[in-house]
Order: C-alpha cells, then sequence, then structure tokens
C-alpha cells in the first residue's frame, strides 16, 4: 500500500500543524464574519420592502433610501389605480423620528404612516392590531428596535409595554401592538402610526403627500410591461417623470446596489473579505513554503529515485488540500457561535446559509490551493545533486 506522503508530512510535526490550522482558522473566520455582516446588510437593505404589498412600487424621482424617500403628489397614485390591469393601489409615508428613551436620550425611529382602512404591510401581526390605531396617538412599535429605545425587560419590546406611553418627536403616545420588521440600515427602530397621528409627528407632510405608492396588478398583468406603459402614460412634456415606477426585482436591486456598492458600509465589509484571503494566503504559503524548504534533502532523495517532479508537486498540493480540509471544520463550528454571539448581541441577523458555508469551503480550497502553486516554486529547484 503507497505511502501518503503528504499526510505523513502533515503529521510528522504536529506543532507546527496545529500552528499552522491556526492561522488557517483565523483567516477563514475572519472571511465568513465579514460574509456573515456582509449577508446582514444585504438582508437589512431589503427586508422592509419584503414586508410590504406590491407588484409596482411608485416613488419620487429624488428617492435616496427609507429614511430619506422625499414626496410625491398622491393624486399621481389615484391615476395609476385607474390604468387596466392595476388592481388596487395603497400608500405609505415615511418619516424619521425622534424616539427619547427613559434616560431623555434622543434616537432616529423611522415612522410609517399608513391608512388604517387599507393597510400596505403583509404582517399578520400589523393587520391584526391596525384597528388600535384608530385611537388617537397610538402606534404599533417595532420588537426588533435596539434596546436603546428602552423596553421594559431591557431588551426586547413585548407584551408588557403595551399600554405605556412614550415621547417621538416631542408628542405623547401610547403602545398599542407589536409587529417583527426591522428597521434597515438607517436607524434602529421603527414604527407604525395612522395618517392622523403621522401628521402630528410629520407637519411638514402636506395631506396629500406620500413617500411611496404600492400598486398591486391582475394576475394577467405583466409587471415589467405595465411599468413601462405607465412611465410613458406619466411622462411630463419635457420627458421628465413626476414619479419612478419600479417592479419588486428593480427595488431590490437598486437597495443592493445603493448599499453595498455605494456606501462605504457594504465596501468595508467587500473589503474585509478580500483582507482575510490574502492574509489566508499569506500564512498558507509561508507554511508550506517552509515546509518545501525543511525537506529539500528528502525531495532530492526522491527525485534521485526517479519519482517526477510533477510527483513531488502533487505532494504539496495534496498538503494544502488537507490544510484546508483540517482547519475549515474547527473554524466554521467558531464561526457558528460568534454569528450567535454577535448577532444577540447587536440584534445583527447574522445567519450561517448554505451557499455561505460552500462558498467559504471554495474559497479555503482556493486559498491554499493559490499558496500551494506559489511554493512549488523552490521545489521546481530540487535536483539529486541537492543531496551531496
Amino acid at each position: 500500500m503507497q505511502t501518503n506522503l503528504a499526510l505523513q508530512n502533515i503529521l510528522s510535526q504536529p506543532q507546527k500543524t496545529i500552528l499552522a490550522l491556526a492561522g488557517i482558522g483565523v483567516a477563514i473566520v475572519l472571511i465568513v464574519m465579514q460574509l456573515g455582516f456582509l449577508g446582514a446588510v444585504q438582508n437589512t437593505a431589503t427586508n422592509i420592502f419584503e414586508k410590504f404589498e406590491f407588484e409596482l412600487l411608485v416613488r419620487s424621482p429624488n428617492y435616496l433610501h427609507l429614511a430619506d424617500t422625499d414626496k410625491f403628489d398622491r393624486r399621481v397614485l389615484d391615476e395609476i389605480a385607474s390604468f387596466p390591469g392595476v388592481k388596487s393601489v395603497a400608500h405609505v409615508k415615511i418619516a424619521m423620528g425622534s424616539w427619547r428613551n427613559r434616560e431623555g436620550q434622543p434616537h432616529g425611529v423611522l415612522l410609517f404612516g399608513i391608512p388604517v382602512d387599507r393597510v400596505p404591510f403583509n404582517d399578520p401581526l400589523v393587520t391584526a392590531d391596525v384597528d388600535k390605531l384608530l385611537v388617537a396617538n397610538s402606534l404599533l412599535i417595532d420588537r426588533k428596535c435596539h434596546p436603546d429605545f428602552s423596553p421594559l425587560d431591557g431588551r426586547r419590546f413585548g407584551e408588557l409595554d403595551i399600554g405605556r406611553s412614550v415621547v417621538v418627536s416631542d408628542q405623547t403616545l401610547t403602545v398599542s401592538g407589536l409587529f417583527t420588521m426591522g428597521s434597515g440600515l438607517a436607524c434602529n427602530g421603527a414604527a407604525i402610526v395612522s395618517e392622523a397621528t403621522f401628521a402630528k409627528l410629520a407637519p411638514y407632510f402636506r395631506e396629500r403627500d406620500i413617500s411611496l405608492g404600492l400598486v398591486r396588478l391582475d394576475p394577467e398583468a405583466d409587471p415589467r410591461e405595465l411599468a413601462t406603459q405607465l412611465r410613458n402614460r406619466l411622462q411630463n412634456r419635457d420627458g421628465s417623470a413626476p414619479v419612478e415606477i419600479l417592479s419588486r426585482g428593480e427595488v431590490t436591486r437598486r437597495e443592493l446596489r445603493r448599499w453595498v456598492a455605494e456606501t462605504p458600509i457594504g465596501f468595508i465589509f467587500s473589503l474585509g473579505v478580500g483582507i482575510a484571503a490574502i492574509v489566508g494566503t499569506a500564512i498558507v504559503y509561508m507554511v508550506l513554503a517552509n515546509d518545501v524548504t525543511a525537506r529539500l534533502p528528502e525531495y532530492a532523495t526522491l527525485r534521485a529515485m526517479g519519482y517526477s517532479p510533477l510527483y513531488l508537486a502533487s505532494v504539496v498540493m495534496k498538503q494544502a488540500a488537507y490544510l484546508a480540509i483540517f482547519a475549515f471544520l474547527p473554524a466554521l463550528a467558531l464561526s457558528w457561535l460568534l454569528y450567535w454571539i454577535t448577532g444577540s448581541a447587536a440584534g445583527m441577523d447574522l445567519s450561517m446559509t448554505g451557499w455561505r458555508i460552500i462558498g467559504v469551503l471554495v474559497m479555503t480550497f482556493g486559498i491554499c490551493g493559490i499558496s500551494g502553486l506559489f511554493a512549488l516554486k523552490k521545489l521546481w529547484q530540487v535536483q539529486p545533486a541537492d543531496l551531496f
């Protein structure tokens, strides 16, 4: 039975192997964590839109993000409602408010003003409690608000908070119900109020001003085709448009581009993945290069015995593969633990997806493979004469 020389090389020096695996494992953990943060940014950028019911979204051409939507005239949405293929329309008003916690410290809260008779959310919790907003100065609070918003248990809003008074934008409101959404990247909390209450919290909104229009279509209508027809219908004489009309897919792509590609948040985490990969490559290269240098007489002996340079190269590449496998599993387990700790402490949605595991495994083999190729440079120089 042929000896597995690559495995023997790794097992023959356990101390060096453990140090090598630790270094590679750190790089893998860094990659997994950065990918987790990047994934959390992507999820958070689009999670609110997943709570809305629409096939087409209508918004201002000056829309930046959910905390800065700008406004447009509701009459535009009324005109869209009469278009063939449109089943129904709903709207929502969005503004940033100031939430004062029990210490009197202000925190930005995302306020959604909705018509009580036409709820734009597909959340059953909102639907069940929307009638409570008919009471003046009532609000529904997001369970995922940051602890800085002072929930009674110090962690998350729950049943204990229903009925308590809170101060939002210098108005005293009553918590009437709960929902679960997540406020996005612009702030750490969200609340839903009626349009009447919203008018007190955001007096700069005129009655006919709205932030987003949510359009439901007939089942046989094609969203892309209808969006094009609506754009042509609403186009001004000078070629400009009073609103943007986007399909659900376009909304998701634009939000991801905004937060991942156009802001420092996405850039930092994307850069972190690249840096972690470079660090991992450097660590594995140093491990393999030092091992090849230390074993040059052994490789020269094998060359003298007739083994080809290709066989010697396969030994080094197998060592790289073994290092990848042995380092990956414990690093993945540690990353899973860090996901749980970080997600619980920061309120972030860090989840280990199957695709992420596969992607990191491929990256790990890629890092070790590239490092092995660089380490082969010294191996190609091995000659039987090196024995003497």
